[in-house]
């Protein structure tokens, strides 16, 4: 666990705006999509696919699956660009299933919590490949100043 600082990102993918309880469908589907046609998307500027959550409040999310791109680069229809903005977060690699990524998360709240930072809404998942082939994940959550 660290904190590092990140460079604006720009992630072109399918976009799901969700409720939190309806991303357990709903993510995975946009998943099955992006690779159906990740023909239409640059390579991973990477190497691998990437996960950006943010939240919009009232229990609501914006989840865009994708690619990192360079900025400007053309968006495919149907598809949404996401824009993370550059500052701290805090960084944990996580080496398990992709089922359990969200107890990744949670250890970085955990952690955050014992060591008094505020966390703010932007989360990154970076490390998905075709087929969900068993990979390290870099989970990545925003520091608030």
């Amino acid at each position: 666990m660290e904190i590092v600082r990140r460079d604006r990102r720009s992630v072109i993918g399918i976009e799901v705006v969700a409720d939190f309880d309806e991303l357990s469908t709903a993510v995975p589907a946009a998943w099955t999509e992006l690779f159906a046609r990740r023909n239409e998307l640059p390579p991973p500027m990477d190497g691998a696919f990437v996960e950006v959550s943010a939240e919009l409040g009232e229990g609501r999310y914006r989840e865009v699956v994708g690619v990192t791109v360079p900025p400007g680069t053309a968006v495919p229809d149907g598809m949404h660009t996401v824009d993370v903005p550059a500052g701290r977060f805090v960084s944990h690699r996580h080496d398990g299933a992709v089922g359990t990524i969200a107890d990744g998360f949670g250890t970085i709240y955990d952690w955050a919590e014992r060591n008094t930072l505020r966390l703010g809404g932007w989360k990154v998942d970076h490390g998905y490949q075709p087929g969900f082939s068993h990979t390290d994940h870099e989970l990545l959550i925003d520091v608030l100043d």
